[in-house]
Order: C-alpha cells, then sequence, then structure tokens
C-alpha cells in the first residue's frame, strides 16, 4: 500500500448506507485539510524519491573521496526541479534542458496524486464563479499547498549540492506543472461527474478546429515518428561510436544505467531537432558546431554518447537537400486526414480551411514542445543547443501548408471534372 492509499482512505466514506438511506462514515484520523495537504505532499515527495534514490545509490557504489551523501541527495533534488522547468546554474552558466519523456511523467504523477485528493471532494456542491464545485477548488487548492511544500523543500535541498538553482525559474514547478497536473485530474472526474461549470458551456470550440484536432494528431505523430527513426537509425549505423563514448564517461554500471535512461528520455528533444534539420533550419549542439541538409561543421562536442550519432563533417550531396521535402509530404498526409474530416461535397473553403488549422497546429505544437524542452547545458558554447524554436515552427508551417493544400487543391480538380 503506497503512501497515497494510506491518505486516502482516512476521509470519511459518503457512499449511501443500503438500509436505511443515510450516508456511512468511516472513522477518520486527519481532518480533511490537513489530509488533502499530506496527500499534495506525498505527490511531490514520492516524484522527488524517483530521482533523489537513484542519484544517491549510483554515489554509493561509486562515492567520491572526500564527498558526503549531501551532495547526492542535492545534485538529485537539482534534477527534479529540472524535469520539472526550472533552470540551473549560476553566472553565465545556466542548465535549461528538460528531457520530455521526464517533464510528462513528472506531470502524470502529480495529476494522480491530485485525482487522488479530488476523489474525496463534494462534486455536488455549489459552483464557484459558475466554473467549479467550491469543494473541488478548496481541495485542489489545499493538495496545491502540499505540493508547494515538497517543491520548497526541494530547493532547500538543492543548497547542497553543487548544482545551484536559478530562484526565478522556481515558478515553472511552482505554478505550472500543479496547474497542469489539476487541470488533467479534473478532466478525469468530469468524465464521471458533472463537474464544469455553466461558464465551460459556453465555451465552444470552432467547427474547423474540431475536426482539424484530428489530422493534427495524426500528422503529428507522423512527423515526430519519423525523425525518431532518423535519430535511431543514426545511432545504429554510428553505434561503435556511441558506445565508445559511453565507455569514456567512466559512469560505472548504475551511473551508466542512468545515462542510458537519461538519453533515452531526451529522446523526444533529439526528434524534434531533427524535426528542425528536415524542415531546413537544421540545428546546434554547440556554438561553431551546425548541422543542416547542406552540410555539418564540426566542433568540440560535450562527452555525452547519442552525439556519437552526429554524422562526419562536411558538405553533403546534393540530393540529401531532398529530404526537406519529408514535411511537405506529411503536410499531404494532413491534407488527406483532412478531406476524410469533413463532407464529400463540403466548399473548397471549407476544406482548405480545416486543413491549414491542421497544419498550424502541428508546426504551433512543435514550437510549444522545442521551447518547452530548452536548449542549454552550459555557459558559452552550450549556451544554445537544439534548433531555432519560432523559425522552425515557421518553417515547418509554410512546408506543411504546401502539402495540404496540394491535396485540398488536387482533391477540387478531381471533383470539377
Amino acid at each position: 500500500m503506497t503512501v497515497l492509499e494510506m491518505l486516502r482512505g482516512v476521509r470519511p466514506s459518503a457512499d449511501a448506507d443500503e438500509a436505511g438511506g443515510a450516508a456511512s462514515q468511516a472513522p477518520s484520523w486527519l481532518p480533511e485539510p490537513v489530509r488533502d495537504v499530506l496527500v499534495g505532499l506525498a505527490t511531490g515527495l514520492l516524484s522527488l524519491l524517483v530521482v533523489v534514490v537513484p542519484t544517491a545509490l549510483g554515489w554509493m557504489l561509486e562515492p567520491r573521496s572526500g564527498g558526503s551523501m549531501a551532495e547526492p541527495i542535492g545534485a538529485g533534488s537539482s534534477l527534479w526541479l529540472l524535469v520539472q522547468g526550472a533552470h540551473l546554474g549560476s553566472g553565465a552558466t545556466k542548465v535549461a534542458f528538460v528531457p520530455l519523456v521526464l517533464g510528462g511523467l513528472a506531470v502524470w504523477l502529480a495529476s494522480r496524486g491530485a485525482g487522488r485528493a479530488l476523489e474525496g471532494s463534494d462534486v455536488d456542491d455549489e459552483f464557484a464563479a459558475d466554473l467549479l464545485p467550491r469543494s473541488v477548488l478548496v481541495v485542489g487548492g489545499r493538495w496545491w499547498l502540499g505540493y508547494a511544500v515538497a517543491v520548497g523543500i526541494a530547493s532547500a535541498l538543492t543548497l547542497a549540492g553543487s548544482l545551484p538553482l536559478r530562484w526565478p525559474s522556481l515558478a515553472v514547478p511552482l505554478l505550472v506543472v500543479p496547474a497542469l497536473a489539476l487541470a488533467l485530474a479534473i478532466r478525469r472526474l468530469a468524465r464521471e461527474a458533472d463537474v464544469l461549470g455553466p461558464r465551460f458551456d459556453a465555451v465552444v470550440v470552432p467547427d474547423t478546429v474540431r475536426r482539424a484536432s484530428g489530422p493534427a494528431r495524426r500528422g503529428l505523430v507522423l512527423l515526430l515518428g519519423l525523425a525518431t527513426a532518423v535519430v535511431l537509425t543514426a545511432v545504429g549505423l554510428r553505434w561503435g561510436a556511441v558506445t565508445s563514448l559511453q565507455a569514456e564517461v567512466g559512469a560505472g554500471f548504475l551511473g551508466g544505467l542512468l545515462l542510458i535512461g537519461a538519453q533515452l528520455a531526451a529522446l523526444p528533444n533529439l526528434a524534434l531537432w531533427v524535426v528542425g534539420l528536415l524542415a531546413g533550419p537544421g540545428f546546434s549542439v554547440v556554438d561553431g558546431a551546425h548541422t543542416s541538409l547542406a552540410g555539418s561543421s564540426t566542433g568540440l562536442m560535450p562527452l555525452v554518447p547519442v552525439f556519437g550519432a552526429m554524422p562526419e563533417p562536411g558538405a553533403y550531396p546534393w540530393f540529401v537537400r531532398l529530404l526537406v521535402l519529408v514535411p511537405v509530404l506529411v503536410g499531404a498526409y494532413v491534407g488527406r486526414r483532412s478531406l476524410a474530416a469533413v463532407a464529400r461535397l463540403s466548399s473548397l473553403r471549407t476544406k482548405a480551411s480545416v486543413a491549414s488549422v491542421a497544419c498550424l497546429l502541428v508546426a504551433a505544437t512543435i514550437g510549444a514542445f522545442d521551447a518547452l524542452g530548452g536548449g542549454s547545458l552550459g555557459a558559452y558554447r552550450l549556451g544554445d543547443m537544439g534548433t531555432p524554436a519560432l523559425w522552425t515552427t515557421l518553417v515547418v508551417a509554410v512546408e506543411l501548408l504546401v502539402g495540404a493544400l496540394a491535396v485540398v487543391a488536387w482533391d477540387a480538380w478531381r471533383l470539377r471534372r
């Protein structure tokens, strides 16, 4: 039984008694406000332990001379805040890189804890400002307070490590992550009970956006899937260089496993870099080492094994530039799915609008993910990594639109024959 399950059982049950119809109250050894705060605190601390425990175990197996246990605990706390969007470093040194798998996992774990807290709320309570039941808002606020305490504890523990926290960036794990977690938890709760107030009834998603969401989702999965395949293929082709760098790191057995896990967690980040490569802007690992469809330049790479999959520096043959057609073909696929989302005899304007909105949704999501993932692992040459988010978003949008609108135009021409 987990801590969350233990805390879940302390709230009085609201189930009706089958014989008399009265609510049967289970004994409670904690007041409801305290219980909600403790669920939030347990949510944050359990998530923190997922990072701190492997870090501490790695240090215990291969301790450094003169070090103390406070160092790995502080480092693990810094990493936990990092994957939630906080920035580390001091002076010119800035670490702002969120492995998207770990970031998504942190939000998901927080949403499960928030869901446990909201299970005890009164969904039939009166609505506050016609948004949500007052009980849901109160319980969510208490859970948020507990999670904030966990973030505060982790922030204090970073002082014992060698990765200082940039305090202004603490707003992301303190505000943004729990807000997303509560939104996901309330969404799950809304599937079982009517907890959305009248104000949400007035929010009407335009029909064009609603129809475009499916094609956009499929196009995003296809584009990121192709980019991920490129990353895995490059690693396979240069497996010797990757494993050689892994050995040079000298992280030991457990440290090596953690390093592999961290690189797998950053696979979506690398896929976004490849999207920038296929679209045209390219990407940079360090300042002075730019890779595009025209060629790759060299530079002093950080000692990260996956960077051993980088292509050799030099100019590429002309036909490599044809890979810029990949986003165009993905746009054609989005256009085809958009046609399937509307009536066959819909107007050309309707079909083009759905296809265009779908392409813009894909490009905007790519840009948002890339901006969220960050691109800094240090100072100076390591201060700007990855693909330029804004420029890549614009280029991807144009290329997707070219492919999608071409399919829509072809479909209109066929209908008029």
